[in-house]
């Protein structure tokens, strides 16, 4: 089902690009409760899922870019100017003309678990330890986001904080 989704996803932002000169894509990061007290994580592109359990925070994606790839396989550095060059240079999205797959992640649900959904907009401008703070100390959406601001802000922001209770 959530497959089948994500295509109807693929399709619709296809059909968008469509009446537009340009590439048109956009990343997705979803999270749908189950009844059996988890959730399914969607994930393409470069935005992410965190989890803070237990005063652990942990990301819970993958970036589908160039860089990830890059990083992990020992290409290069992750401070290196190709690291830099491809950080945006997505290797699946929403929209792309291969339709990829999502990833799935299926993650168990605990009263008191928290977590953060975000583009690159936030993870690129705040830095994990202050994103894991924000968790712990309750920051609301709004005041991540004004933090984006603050920090440069050169990409769309956006945030959703869950709580489990």
């Amino acid at each position: 089902m959530l497959r089948a989704a994500v295509a109807e996803v693929q399709r619709a932002v296809r059909a968008a690009g469509r009446g537009i000169a340009e590439l048109t894509g956009c990343t997705l990061t979803a999270f749908v409760g189950d009844i059996d007290g988890s959730a399914w994580l969607v994930q393409l592109g470069d935005s992410r899922a965190y989890r803070l359990r237990d005063g652990v925070f942990e990301l819970l994606t993958s970036d589908h870019t160039a860089a990830w790839l890059g990083i992990l396989n020992g290409w290069y550095p992750p401070n290196s100017r190709e690291a830099h060059r491809d950080r945006h240079r997505l290797t699946r999205y929403a929209g792309h003309p291969d339709m990829p797959e999502p990833d799935l992640l299926n993650v168990s649900l605990r009263p008191g678990d928290r977590f953060l959904l975000c583009t690159d907009g936030v993870s690129d401008q705040i830095h994990d330890r202050r994103l894991a703070d924000a968790l712990t100390e309750r920051t609301t959406v709004v005041e991540l986001l004004a933090e984006t601001l603050d920090r440069g802000g050169d990409d769309n922001a956006t945030a959703v904080i869950i709580q489990v209770s």
